[in-house]
């Protein structure tokens, strides 16, 4: 069991990844994976389970991952969450020596049906309950205004250990990102988050589906590109890692996957 924290510092001097999976990957085609990723990020819907119980697919995942040894990074949203539970939730990752989380309001959230109003809240419940056992994430948005950056603050203040990026596609948002984040007072390791593509659909499916701001110039390259190449973005891929691995002292990555496991090795174990 390692904090991310520890894993991202032990590993500095040279480019390491970490893959996000949901519940629903195939067990056997993990089990298989040729090269290690430092942890794997398991996505948490709160709305397609309901924290019904402590069987819910991604605490299942995460039991499959830790009984293979491998370093795990649990999604956990305010969304639905009820403090008996959380106490619940906390106790069993313990249990199973998970103690990496990262913490989100959870997609189209109710505030009626949470004991957590934001993510401060939770953070500081957890730390309450636990203390500094678990090494806490948060999102952050690459080109976010004044104000969410310092919202961001806020959270860091509480107790986040390191931040993790939404997907950008141009070396300069990262810059610019931890830049800014840097003049803010965050001073906790942010981690590029990259959407490993191949093709046009592909990147198309994730903005959209994701809400991520990819520019024009960028969809029409990868566009034109698909019209003469089997994989446009593999190569975009690889060299927006290879640039920001250059350009900062951030020697890690974590990889959007959508499970397409395959795929995400073949762009990135070139690079190690």
């Amino acid at each position: 069991m390692a904090k991310i924290t520890d894993l991202i510092e032990n590993s500095k001097e040279q480019l390491s990844f970490s893959i996000e999976v949901t519940p629903e990957v195939s067990i056997e085609e993990l089990d298989k994976l040729n090269i290690k990723p430092l942890f794997y990020s398991i996505t948490w819907h709160a709305k397609s389970h309901q924290n019904e119980n402590l069987e819910i697919p991604p605490l299942c995942l995460a039991k499959h991952l830790r009984s293979k040894k491998k370093e795990v990074l649990l999604h956990l949203s305010c969304d639905l969450l009820r403090k008996a539970y959380l106490s619940q939730l906390l106790s069993l990752l313990k249990e199973i020596e998970v103690c990496n989380l990262f913490v989100i309001l959870g997609e189209r959230y109710d505030p009626e049906l949470s004991d957590f109003k934001t993510s401060e809240e939770l953070i500081k419940a957890i730390r309450n309950e636990s203390g500094e056992y678990f090494c806490i994430g948060v999102a952050g948005l690459p080109d976010c205004n004044d104000e969410k950056l310092l919202q961001l603050k806020h959270k860091v203040d509480v107790g986040a250990n390191f931040v993790l990026t939404q997907a950008f596609f141009e070396p300069k948002i990262y810059k610019t990102f931890i830049q800014r984040s840097a003049s803010a007072g965050i001073n906790v390791p942010i981690i590029p988050g990259v959407f490993a593509f191949e093709t046009y659909k592909q990147l198309t499916g994730f903005v959209n589906m994701c809400k991520v701001k990819v520019s024009q110039d960028i969809l029409d390259y990868v566009e034109n590109k698909g019209e003469s190449e089997e994989s446009p973005g593999k190569e975009m891929t690889q060299n927006l890692i290879k640039s920001v691995a250059n350009g900062t002292k951030m020697k890690h990555f974590h990889l959007f996957s959508i499970n397409r496991l395959s795929s995400v090795i073949s762009i990135v174990q070139p690079l190690l």
